[in-house]
């Protein structure tokens, strides 16, 4: 990519951005120096590695990266012979080691919803050794522990022995009233690394023993007594020998890092890749970015862009900065916070550009807001081709350059004796230098800064050659020549900005096929140049130049109406489509359903054909029989033989469908009145009705159900000896069915003591109905419920075990019991 380019698009800010959302020193130092790729395939994979982390984050929050550390040099010194690494640099490779195994398992549990990210994470090694070796030896706080070697716990035993006999004796003389006025003060400390006691300076032949350091008034000798002179020899010694011992630790240890240098540095790149990849999501996310589609056709179609680095607020962290502050990248203070990103005061710009189309003419107002549109496409490709998400409308398009050209902005150079014109001429020689048929070129204010007759003429060469070349091509321009160029060249369109001819403002839109005018007059006004400066400057406009502004404004008013309409247009296409699809998923629907009750249908009349058909094959077996009886018996076998018949016909009949015209209508109802529900072919009995609405509630078995009158009967039956509180189950319990297999309950609201008994007897129909499991609903609040009813279930002998629900269907909230 044109170094030049990335500059005067502010790629830089936008990496900074990044950086700020990324957690390791090496994910940081790669957010900062990030190159976007021109190929097609990469860029796919980059934009689908940030979709998917941004599923992983929804799915299972931020990965857990604080444990990655830059342990390169650390690595490459362990390989130096009989050199050891300080405590505090294993500690950090075990930690690293530890946050790519926590990462690997992270992705592991979403393989299906992260493939790439999962694949990328599977080549992490686990390295037990190193991690196992350190985490025996060094603390979490970089000091080498007891447990690194049995010889070490023995020598650091003995000091702590000694070091206690050695304060023992000191104390004793400190405390002997014999001598303790020789002392200056009650304490013991250390001088040279051995244990002194502090002395009068007029008292020093009291305490006969070893002078190491006096104070600074001189009156204090800091004296080791002769008594323990040999004791904090031994000292010195037992400490020598912890320190080889520990050096002996280090070096194994250090052994062992270099022995596994290469599959540490591939975790520790593997890691930093992922905290790029986490960090462009988490970015994405921010800016409520999407992954566009990708092509290589020329086709841009970038709808409700919002320009990043317009949104961008700094905002100051007071008290504590959390991991994702940052320094401030414009302000040499350095100062602590993060980026947010407010999309509420930007008007959103759409960026388009047909297949067929290599060159767009952006005129119009100066404020508008053509190079802010100019900057934004630039910004976007480079974005993109980077892996990062972009602030648009989902569904947009965007194509991939092999490098991206921009001469943006006033790069006058007075130390090189540039001018304004020199300077673009200069960026400009550049770019058609290297400019190729893969190139996305940006030329801002195209022939300005100079004779605009000659500007336009060497602006219109210039586009000759970059249309040539084969490359796409975005200018901004106002000069008149410039726009009757895109009307003579069917490969070239006219883009304007859109101002209000009311307000006399622009409206920072952008209007496709319409040449944009200057409204120079008009922004002066707004600006406050006088009124009479303005009257004049009209009496010195071309007749011809006033006739232009008014056909362009004239042409600019059509654009809009037939934008207006076609979105229109576009709503009711994208509505009926809606509804096509709403319409053919419920005709598939309705067919499934069909199918299924006509196969059910068809296993239920053979089935009862094979019953009839045995039945009849008996009778035809007593009619073979029957002739053998006697004539006073065959009445009572003919009668017999028309019962069973009448039975194989109403059997038959039950299993057809009764049609409505058949039903009896019902038309009022009463609490307590005994029905059949159709579609179950249950009994059931009323426990509330609404006659207007023609809508009852029906108590089948241990469920209930609400239905209308249409799918009942009334059967005139009655269930002697239940009354009407009986035949209502309680409100607490919830059956899908009667072939459920499981019974849900609902308890949240009711004191403990309440509700055991509503859990027995839930338990005591899960037995009646040979229920597998019950679910009992009692809500987390305080946990008191919940554990009252655990307390309860421990002891029950129906129960075999329960446990708490996911965390998806109500984790604590929920129990699950498991009946014997």
């Amino acid at each position: 990519m044109d170094r030049h380019s990335l500059k005067v698009l502010e790629f830089d800010k936008i990496c900074k951005f990044l950086k700020s959302f990324a957690v390791s020193p090496g994910g940081k130092s790669q957010c900062e120096t990030l190159i976007p790729s021109s190929n097609q395939d990469t860029v796919k994979t980059l934009l689908k590695e940030s979709t998917e982390m941004r599923v992983a984050i929804e799915l299972q929050g931020h990965l857990p990266l604080n444990g990655v550390y830059d342990l390169r040099k650390a690595v490459d010194q362990s390989r130096i012979l009989n050199f050891y690494l300080e405590p505090k640099d294993l500690h950090r490779i075990r930690q690293t080691i530890e946050t790519a195994n926590s990462i690997q398992k992270y992705f592991s549990c979403i393989a299906e919803a992260c493939p790439l990210l999962f694949r990328i994470t599977a080549n992490i090694n686990q390295l037990k050794d190193i991690t196992s070796g350190i985490g025996k030896s060094i603390s979490s706080q970089g000091e080498i522990l007891d447990s690194a070697s049995p010889l070490l716990a023995d020598i650091r035993n003995s000091l702590k022995k000694l070091r206690l006999n050695i304060i023992k004796n000191l104390e004793q003389m400190i405390n002997d009233e014999y001598i303790s006025h020789a002392f200056q003060d009650d304490f013991i400390t250390l001088r040279h690394n051995r244990y002194v006691i502090p002395v009068r300076s007029d008292s020093k032949s009291v305490v006969p023993g070893v002078v190491h350091d006096q104070s600074q008034s001189k009156a204090t000798f800091f004296v080791e007594p002769l008594s323990v002179v040999n004791l904090n020899n031994d000292l010195q010694i037992l400490q020598k020998e912890a320190y080889y011992e520990e050096v002996k630790i280090l070096t194994e240890l250090t052994n062992l890092v270099s022995e596994y240098r290469d599959e540490i540095l591939s975790d520790l790149n593997i890691m930093e890749q992922i905290d790029v990849i986490h960090a462009r999501a988490l970015f994405s996310k921010a800016l409520n970015a999407v992954e566009p589609s990708v092509n290589i056709d020329g086709t841009i179609e970038l709808r409700l862009c919002r320009h990043p680095i317009l949104t961008a607020r700094f905002v100051e962290d007071t008290e504590y900065a959390d991991e994702n502050s940052m320094e401030t990248p414009d302000n040499e203070k350095k100062v602590k916070g993060h980026w947010e990103f407010n999309h509420s005061e930007i008007v959103p710009v759409d960026i388009l550009k047909r297949k067929n189309i290599s060159t767009l003419v952006v005129t119009g107002a100066n404020a508008g807001g053509k190079t802010v549109a100019l900057k934004t496409l630039g910004l976007f490709v480079l974005m993109t081709q980077a892996g990062m998400h972009i602030p648009v409308e989902e569904g947009s398009k965007i194509s991939i350059y092999d490098t991206v050209f921009a001469d943006i902005g006033d790069e006058q150079n007075i130390e090189a004796s540039l001018s304004t014109f020199s300077a673009h001429m200069e960026q400009i020689k550049s770019i058609v230098k290297n400019v190729s048929s893969s190139s996305l070129t940006l030329l801002d204010e195209l022939g300005s800064g100079t004779d605009p007759s000659e500007g336009g003429a060497l602006a219109v060469s210039i586009l000759d050659f970059l249309r040539e070349s084969g490359c796409v091509t975005v200018i901004t321009t106002h000069l008149n020549i410039l726009k009757t160029y895109a009307y003579n060249h069917a490969d070239v369109e006219n883009v304007s900005v859109e101002f209000d001819p009311v307000t006399l403002n622009p409206t920072y839109s952008l209007v496709y096929g319409v040449p944009g005018i200057s409204n120079a007059l008009a922004i002066a006004n707004n600006i406050g140049i006088p009124r009479k400066i303005l009257n004049n400057a009209e009496h010195y406009l071309d007749e011809s130049d006033k006739q232009t502004v008014e056909l362009i404004h004239g042409l600019e008013k059509t654009q809009k109406e037939i934008i207006e309409e076609k979105k229109l247009l576009q709503k009711i296409k994208n509505l009926s489509h809606i509804h096509l699809k709403a319409s053919e998923s419920l005709l598939e629907r309705i067919k499934a359903r069909k199918d299924k009750i006509l196969k059910n249908f068809e296993n239920s009349a053979r089935k009862l054909l094979r019953e009839s058909e045995e039945e009849l094959m008996k009778l035809i077996k007593e009619q073979r029989r029957r002739r053998l009886i006697r004539p006073e018996e065959l009445h009572k076998h003919t009668e017999k033989t028309k019962k069973t018949l009448s039975g194989i016909k109403k059997k038959l009949y039950e299993k057809f469908p009764v049609p409505d015209s058949n039903r009896e209508k019902i038309e009022h109802l009463l609490t307590g009145q005994a029905v059949r529900v159709f579609h179950l072919k249950k009994k059931g009995i009323v426990v509330s009705v609404d006659n207007k609405a023609k809508k009852a509630e029906v108590a089948v078995g241990t469920m209930r159900i609400k239905t209308g009158f249409h799918e009942l009967e009334l059967t005139g039956d009655q269930i002697a000896g239940e009354t009407k509180a009986e035949q209502s189950p309680s409100p607490h319990y919830q059956m899908a069915g009667e072939a459920t297999q499981t019974i849900k309950i609902n308890v949240i609201g009711l004191r403990a003591e309440d509700a055991i008994p509503v859990v027995d007897k839930t338990i005591d129909n899960a037995i009646v109905h040979g229920t597998a499991l019950v679910e009992i609903i009692h809500g987390r609040g305080t946990g008191r419920l919940m554990r009252a009813i655990h307390e309860h279930l421990k002891e029950h002998q129906y129960v075999n075990r329960f446990a708490s629900a996911d965390i998806s269907e109500g984790g604590s909230g929920i129990t699950i019991v498991h009946m014997k």
